[in-house]
Formats: structure tokens, C-alpha cells, sequence
């Protein structure tokens, strides 16, 4: 039977990478893109236009899947360090649970749905934290976590029913070729520029969307339905992650490591700020509450059962700045 690979949310930072790699293996891939989303298009990829927060526009997409061996992968979905969010629990949870209907309504072999680790309950420091298959908003700090603690519920409810699924969470994403602009993606950049002349006391397990990419492949080839999988790297410190930085560049030097506490203390009022400027969110309560939680994943089980690997998290850190440099980002 013929395969084929529906990638939800397909010029995103991690899907697009995703079906970047899929199509240098050879694959059948259809890319699921919002309407008047045509920034960042992989040459020779076919897009089909659909919201997953609207099921009527997915009948395109999902009628592709008819009669062929089609494993869809969900990574579309919103990522913030807001306080609020108005859409993401239409997007995140009410458009998960379309997918997942329908994923089952067109016989879909096999489902990856892209969670996080954020969607895990944090345990102490100094624990080790692994894959779970129980997952409750009210044990996740966060709204982004608890709209992803919610829709990994409900995926693992679908594959208690019988659909193919499976789960895995990355870590903190970066990498180059993030024409989305995501949090860690704007930090460093903020810091090449010279908006962050210190770090912030802190940190967090940070992983090379590339790895995440070949680990989602490798999850659709061996991985079990009903199991979950941690797609991590190592924990780094902002100290350390900018230090790298400025050796990298050439152009940096941090002068110092702010007290977690105190920038807590005044994330509420820089969110405001940030909102009010129209900048990018950098300093918020859960952006500060993350770099003091527990980031000590653990990605054993990946490694052991997919053939996850990662890189050298300086490698990752000279390739962004490689990145943005050539884009004139910095």
C-alpha cells in the first residue's frame, strides 16, 4: 500500500523541519497550512489549506489519507510564555481533538502527536523527570502547559480505544531556520544585539529542532502506540547558553547573572511593557517560573527505543548564529 505523511501546522519552526526531512528520505508529504500562510514554503512540498480549529476545512487534507498507509503528524499548535492567550485552547485542545476525530473517522494508520515537556507534572529538584502516560491541566503550571496537558489527555484516551497514536515531548526548541520567531530564537537574538548585556540566574534543558525532527521520523517508524517518548537534550544555565554566545559571535560579553527572584518579582510589569511596545515576550511570570523549575529530563527511553541522538548544544548555538547572521538578524 502506498504511504504517505500529512504534517499538520507545516511551516512552523518544527514541522517544517519535519517535512524537510521526510522529503530528503524520499517520502510522499502533504503539508496542512493556514489560509495566507505562504512565508517559508519547502520548494516541491504540497500544501493543502485547512484550520484545525475548523473540522469542515480538513476534508481536503484528510481525504488524501483514503486507501494509502498515511501517518499523520500533528505538531500544529501555539507556543507562548504569555499570561494569556486567547486562542490557545481553541487551538491547542479543541484543535488536537479535531485531529484526533478525524484521525479516526479516515482509518489514519498511525497518529504522532507533537506534546511538550511542559505538558509533564515538574518533579522536586534534583529529581530525574520520564515519560507518563497520566496527564492533568491541574498538575502543569501555565497556559500553554496546561492546554498541552489537556490534548496529550486526550490522545492517550484515543489510543486507549484503539487509533495507532503516539506521543513525544521535546524540551525548549532551537535551532536555525526559525522564521516563526520563537522564544528562545528572540532571546538570542536580543543578546547578539546587545538588549541583554546579563543573564538571568537559571535555565533550562534545551534541544536542537533537527534532532526533534529525525526523533518524531524515527518515533513514526518504531515507536509503540500508546507510549510517550521525551525528545530532551541537556539542561544549560542562560549564564552558560550566552557565554557560548558571545565566544561564538565574537561580539558579546556577558557583564553579569541577575537574581532569579528579582526578575520574577518584575515580570508582571515587563510583560505589560512588552505588550504595550509591541515587542516579543521575553520576560514573563511562566517564562521566569520555567527557568527556575526542574528542566532534568531525561531522554532514555528515546534513545533506547527510537535511536534518538542529539548534538553538541554548542554546535546548535554556532549554527543560529551562523543563521541569523546570514539572514541579517544581528
Amino acid at each position: 500500500m502506498e504511504e504517505i505523511y500529512l504534517v499538520t501546522g507545516a511551516t512552523g519552526f518544527l514541522a517544517r523541519e519535519v517535512a524537510k526531512q521526510l522529503a530528503a528520505r524520499q517520502k510522499q508529504v502533504i503539508g496542512l497550512r493556514l489560509p495566507g500562510d505562504k512565508a517559508h514554503l519547502l520548494a516541491g512540498m504540497e500544501y493543502i489549506i485547512g484550520d484545525i480549529t475548523k473540522p469542515y476545512s480538513l476534508t481536503r487534507f484528510f481525504e488524501r489519507a483514503e486507501g494509502k498507509e498515511a501517518v499523520l503528524i500533528h505538531c500544529a499548535g501555539l507556543v507562548t510564555v504569555a499570561s494569556e492567550e486567547e486562542r490557545i485552547w481553541s487551538v491547542n485542545v479543541d484543535g488536537t481533538r479535531n485531529i484526533v476525530d478525524l484521525c479516526e473517522r479516515y482509518h489514519i494508520s498511525k497518529l504522532l502527536y507533537v506534546s511538550s515537556v511542559h505538558a509533564i507534572e515538574e518533579r522536586e529538584k534534583g529529581q530525574i523527570i520520564r515519560e507518563t502516560k497520566q496527564f492533568s491541566a491541574s498538575r502543569v503550571k501555565g497556559i500553554y502547559g496546561k492546554s498541552k496537558a489537556e490534548a496529550t489527555a486526550y490522545v492517550q484516551m484515543a489510543s486507549e480505544r484503539g487509533l495507532y497514536a503516539m506521543i513525544v515531548h521535546p524540551s525548549g526548541m532551537i535551532g536555525p531556520e526559525d522564521h516563526s520567531g520563537s522564544y528562545m530564537t528572540e532571546t538570542i537574538k536580543a543578546f547578539l544585539k546587545g538588549y541583554l548585556p546579563c543573564a538571568v540566574e537559571g535555565g533550562y534543558d534545551l534541544a536542537d529542532v533537527r534532532d526533534v525532527a529525525d526523533g518524531i521520523i524515527k518515533c513514526t517508524e518504531k515507536g509503540k502506540s500508546g507510549e510517550t517518548y521525551i525528545l530532551s537534550n541537556e539542561y544549560i544555565t542562560i549564564r552558560r547558553m550566552f557565554d557560548i554566545l558571545g565566544r561564538v559571535s565574537g561580539k558579546r560579553k556577558v557583564w553579569g547573572t541577575l537574581p532569579l527572584k528579582m526578575v520574577q518579582w518584575a515580570s508582571p510589569f515587563c510583560e505589560k511593557v512588552e505588550r504595550a511596545a509591541g515587542m516579543p515576550l521575553l520576560v514573563t511570570p511562566y517564562s521566569t517560573y520555567t527557568l527556575g523549575s526542574n528542566g532534568n529530563f531525561s531522554h532514555e527511553k528515546a534513545e533506547k527505543e527510537l535511536g534518538y541522538s542529539v548534538r553538541p548544544i554548542e554546535e546548535t548555538l554556532a549554527d543560529i548564529v551562523i543563521w541569523l547572521q546570514e539572514q541579517s538578524c544581528v
